[in-house]
Order: C-alpha cells, then structure tokens, then sequence
C-alpha cells in the first residue's frame, strides 16, 4: 500500500516537474499579456523576447514564410514581425499590414479596449471584436481577390 503511494506520489512530481519546464509558445505569452491567441497566424516557426523597461518586453516572431490572414480586414505578415509588448498594448509594431481599400497600410499599435481590439494603422484607428480573434488563424500564400476583380485576373 505504501509502495502505490509512493509510486502516484512520483508519478505527479514528474508530471509536475513536466508542465513547469515546459517553454510557453509566442501564444501563451500573448495571453499573459491580454491579446487573444489569434492576433497571430498558425505558422509561426520561432520566437524570441526580451525585458525592455519595466513591464514591457521587446519580440520577435518569426514565421515560416510571409502569408494573409482574413479578418475584419484582410492582413499582410511578413516572416518577421517585432514590436513591444506590455499589458493590453503592443507598440513599435514591424511586419504588420492591414489593406484599407485598395491600400496597403502598416499596423503600428494594437491595444485591448474592452471587448474589442484597437488598431492604429498611421492616422486611422480601427476597432475589431475581440472574438475575432480567440482562433488561431491559418496562415494563406496568397491575398484573397474580391469577387468583381477575379474575371480581370
């Protein structure tokens, strides 16, 4: 009897000792900081981080190969993004572009506000529900081609 003991009591010191060593993914770090899982694509292939002052710590992101991801807006990563991160805001953001129109423009700062998230692309603000985002999103090699324009191409 004490030897089952003492075998489950081993048994949940390594499963234990397993979870706590385990290296969080770049999702699990954006969760501490707020961001829903599915600000970023599923092809992430590395990271890195780094404290930059107090809470704030710097990253880095890199994905497999540059890629679009279809949310509210249709966006543009590139295989590096970078930027800093604290809690509810991400800023100094590189490697991000989000299509306005027939534009292309750099995605900056993205902040929580609420339930949604807020995007600072230049001069524009733009809100998105949050929901929009708890998924992790596949990753596609090309940018999707509005209905009107696929007989032009």
């Amino acid at each position: 009897m004490a030897s089952s003991q003492m075998s489950l009591l081993l048994v949940a010191l390594l499963a234990l000792t397993a979870s706590t060593s385990a290296v969080p993914t770049i999702f699990d770090i954006v969760n501490q900081f707020g961001f829903p899982s599915g600000i970023l694509p599923d092809s992430v292939e590395s990271y890195s981080t780094s404290p930059s002052d107090g809470d704030t710590f710097t990253f880095v992101v890199y994905l497999k190969k540059p890629c679009y991801v279809k949310y509210d807006y249709l966006v543009h990563f590139d295989t590096e993004i970078s930027g800093k991160i604290s809690n509810g805001q991400i800023t100094e953001l590189k490697g991000l572009k989000a299509q306005s129109f027939w534009f292309w423009l750099n995605v900056d700062e993205i902040k929580v506000d609420g339930r949604s998230l807020q995007f600072t692309l230049g001069l524009v603000t733009v809100k998105s529900d949050i929901s929009l985002f708890v998924d992790i999103p596949t990753c596609k090699d090309k940018a999707l081609v509005p209905c009107c324009l696929r007989s032009l191409i």
